[in-house]
């Protein structure tokens, strides 16, 4: 993975990869709220990347998926090095499948497969997970 990236003051740090759609990070000199923090795309990449092993787990099971969605709830330290304290990551799907399917998806993403989260947790961030299937909740606020 070969990545890259110049500064625009002003605008943020920009990405400049061939055959990629352009990302802009939030500028550090300015309070500019409209452009998302390093920080912010760390939880982003954590529920990205857990998303696509779970959905990807429950269409090798042949489960049918409705709607999904990722609600992320995401706390950082007081004090530098501000790291992420803790990240709660709700999944919100519907679909033909059981509790047990969603549940065995989830856990299988944060506990074996998903870099991002398994680093964030090395690094001492406490994960937790919720999920509502098909409108109930099944679970809320499980140790990940």
């Amino acid at each position: 993975m070969k990545l890259s990236f110049h500064y625009e003051p002003g605008n943020g740090f920009v990405s400049e990869d061939k055959g990629k759609d352009t990302l802009i990070m939030k500028d550090p000199l300015l309070e500019n709220t409209t452009r998302i923090s390093p920080t912010e795309l760390l939880v982003y990449a954590m529920g990205g990347c857990s998303s696509a092993d779970v959905v990807l787990i429950l269409s090798r099971m042949r489960k049918n998926i409705k709607s999904y969605r990722v609600e992320l709830d995401a706390e950082r330290e007081s004090e530098d090095p501000k790291t992420l304290k803790s990240v709660n990551i709700h999944y919100i799907m519907e679909g033909d499948f059981t509790k047990e399917n969603a549940l065995r998806a989830v856990s299988l993403s944060l506990e074996k497969y998903c870099s991002v989260s398994i680093l964030a947790k090395r690094g001492g961030a406490h994960l937790t997970y919720s999920i509502t299937l098909n409108g109930e909740s099944i679970a809320k606020n499980m140790e990940a």
